[in-house]
């Protein structure tokens, strides 16, 4: 499930969180509460709540359950709404109006809303990408948060770039963060966990992103034969058979659009990552109807891992 909404927010007033609207009326709109767990005497245990186990249960406008499920006692509940608030307070209040005014936010969900995802991109913090062969488009901030309500997953937030040629997602790759800035933040629900200083970290991603967009422009400058690159595919340990031959249908599509460099590579990683290309890579059927979005953000999990590879950096250096 995806939602989208522009943002327009209002400078003069800009320390305000209401500029970069909340997630009301989305699929993550909605409240949590906590309850006890008993185990029945049939079990063979008493009828006290469990000790290491409490429940989470979603409600509705008027407070009804309408769905629930079991975490361990040191898990630190919270509804998306309090994880996106706090997030969206520290970009409200720590990046230009002018950079903030036309970000667009997509808001998706997967397992009945238990996962929860936000990508935030701003095209007034954009560079100009252009290739040898005369290839232009331009790669913009993109901040991702993406956390779990049900234990499944912990709390995140990756700093990337969008590429408004071919709506690709892009992830920062450790080499454009030699600075130690933060680029990508992961952090276990515990009861330790912080939700303010976890959002703090997001000071630092105007900067990061320019450092990012030289690393773009060094690929479109790096030449890539489109033998050595089908081979860097073929290389790809965790890519299975097929999906290495979709791999290569879909850089060879980008070598006609970008030219014989290592950008037409990274496009057609992204890409992947990006869109579900449902004629060239299938996946897993699961009991849940909206994972569509889950998928993704695994792929793109996927293909940053190859970025952040030796292997990637090797070619970056040729």
């Amino acid at each position: 499930m995806t939602d989208t909404i522009l943002v327009t927010p209002t400078p003069t007033t800009i320390e305000t969180k209401s500029h970069i609207p909340g997630i009301t009326g989305t699929a993550l709109d909605f409240d949590i509460k906590e309850f006890d767990v008993y185990l029945g005497e049939e079990l063979g245990h008493n009828a006290g709540p469990c000790k290491d186990k409490k429940g989470i249960a979603k409600l509705d406008d008027d407070n009804n359950v309408t769905d629930w499920w079991i975490v361990g006692d040191g898990y630190k509940a919270k509804s998306h709404k309090d994880y996106y608030n706090a997030i969206e307070h520290q970009l409200v209040n720590n990046i230009d109006p002018n950079h903030l005014a036309g970000c667009e936010v997509t808001t998706r969900s997967s397992r009945n809303g238990k996962w929860g995802l936000r990508n935030y991109v701003f095209p007034n913090v954009g560079v100009p990408i252009e290739t040898k062969t005369g290839f232009k488009t331009q790669v913009s901030l993109r901040i991702v948060a993406w956390s779990g309500l049900d234990g499944s997953c912990a709390n995140n937030y990756i700093l990337g770039a969008f590429d408004g040629f071919c709506t690709n997602g892009m992830i920062f790759t450790q080499a454009a963060n030699r600075d130690e800035a933060v680029s990508r933040l992961y952090k276990r629900n515990s009861k330790n966990f912080n939700l303010n200083s976890f959002a703090e970290t997001l000071m630092s991603s105007t900067e990061v992103f320019y450092k990012q967009a030289e690393q773009i422009q060094i690929m479109a400058d790096t030449n890539l034969s489109v033998d050595n690159g089908m081979d860097f595919i073929e290389s790809i340990k965790s890519f299975s058979k097929a999906k290495k031959a979709a791999m290569q249908d879909l850089f060879i599509n980008e070598v006609v659009t970008r030219g014989t460099n290592v950008f037409a590579l990274h496009s057609a990683l992204t890409n992947y990552s990006s869109h579900m290309n449902a004629n060239h890579f299938r996946t897993r059927t699961t009991k849940h109807e909206d994972s569509e979005s889950e998928i993704l953000f695994k792929r793109e999990i996927e293909i940053s891992d190859v970025l952040n590879s030796n292997q990637w950096n090797e070619l970056l250096a040729a």
